[in-house]
Order: structure tokens, then sequence, then C-alpha cells
């Protein structure tokens, strides 16, 4: 079948000659444009194990690839190569690089949960794509994450806050780490309004969840342990 003229400039490894034969017998007319063979490479499907096998991503396996998440998703209008049907999907197909290349897109989930909701196969949508996301970064194949950063320094900064979060710990933690910059004008109003709020004299002496270096023990403990699916 002829390749349609306003296809060809879209299709990769269009060979196009003016003359063709095939077996002695010359070739004319729209039948002159043949795709070069290419075959596909570089797939681990130890990816999708791995993820197929965190609690996160256990339900990775019942997508069928509707794209029902996609087209309810959120943050598409902010990132259009924000895509959960196509991490899904080359996760499942074990393309690493594919996946390397939308880093800085995979990690901008915003929770909202549309994607769960709709999806027809009860796919935990939101879930699997945080797990193909920790599975690149526990594999090093990308760098830390604004995203990934911030969610580490709230955990620090609850962990060593008696369980309960420091606005003041974790607003000058975020500042370290180049999230915001303050001026001269904004750390006085900041500091009039803490005074005024009494956060000062929360971080000097903060009020600790109950039983928390029991409760700490128990999180730190569970944070070490590799949840799998049953």
């Amino acid at each position: 079948m002829p390749i349609p003229e306003l296809e060809k400039s879209i299709i990769k490894g269009v060979i196009q000659k003016d003359k063709v034969i095939v077996d002695g017998v010359e070739i004319d007319g729209t039948w002159n444009a043949f795709l070069v063979e290419r075959t596909q490479t570089g797939y681990d499907p130890s990816v999708w194990d791995e993820i197929a096998n965190t609690l996160e991503g256990y339900t990775i396996s019942a997508c069928w690839q509707c794209g029902t998440c996609t087209s309810g998703c959120t943050m598409r209008e902010y990132d259009p190569n924000y895509g959960p049907r196509k991490f899904i999907d080359l996760a499942r197909k074990g393309d690493k690089q594919a996946l390397i290349e939308l880093q800085n897109s995979i990690w901008r989930c915003v929770s909202c949960q549309k994607c769960t909701h709709r999806c027809p196969k009860g796919v935990l949508v939101e879930e699997v794509v945080h797990a193909i996301h920790n599975y690149l970064l526990k594999h090093g194949l990308v760098k830390k994450d604004p995203g990934t950063i911030f969610d580490e320094l709230f955990l620090e900064t609850v962990m060593n806050n008696g369980g309960r979060i420091s606005e003041l710990t974790l607003g000058a933690a975020s500042a370290k780490a180049g999230f915001v910059s303050l001026g001269i004008k904004d750390l006085i109003m900041m500091s009039g309004a803490m005074l005024r709020s009494g956060l000062f004299k929360e971080l000097m002496k903060p009020s600790k969840v109950k039983n928390w270096d029991r409760v700490k023990k128990v999180l730190e403990e569970a944070m070490k342990e590799e949840v799998r699916a049953e």
C-alpha cells in the first residue's frame, strides 16, 4: 500500500526514489516510497517486574492503555510532556532511556487523583507513576527533582520536630535549598508575623506527638523495610 503524501513528512526512515525496480519490474507512480526496516532494542523486562512488585506499583499490569488517565490529567495543561499512560507504557516495555528523557516531567504529579478515579480497570495510576519515578531514583537513572528534595525536607522536619511540622524550620530549609528567596523586607515582615503567632516559642520548645520516641522508632524501622505486594 502506498504511503500517503501527507504522511511522508512525519514518518521516520522513508526511502523514496524516482525509479524503482523490483524483481526486474519497474515500479513507478505512488509505489516509490518504502519504510526502512528497523528493530527496537534496549528493552529491559526487569523494570516492569520490579515496579509491579512494589506496594505502589502492583496495579501496573492491569493497565490496557486506553488513555483515560492522561485525557483527564490536571498537569497536562502545564506540561504537555506529562502523561501517565505514556509513563506506564514505557515502564512496561522497560524503555529506560525514554523514561530518563522524561525526567523533568515525571515527578510533577500533584496527586489530584483524577486518573485513579477515572481508570476503568482500577489501576492506581497516581501510585503507579510514583512507583516508576521511585524506580528511576533508586537506580540512579535520574537526578533528584525539586519535588523529591522538598519531600525529604518535609519528612526530615517532621522527624526532627517531634512528629509535627514547623513552618519556620521548613521555610529555612527550603530557603537553603534554593526553593525560595527572601529579602530584608520579607524577613522583617515574617519576623513580626511569627512573633505575633507564637511560632518562635514553638520553635524553642516544640510540642511533640504523644509517645513520640516510641512512634519515631516504629516509623524509622518502617522506612528501612522494603514493602512488597502479596
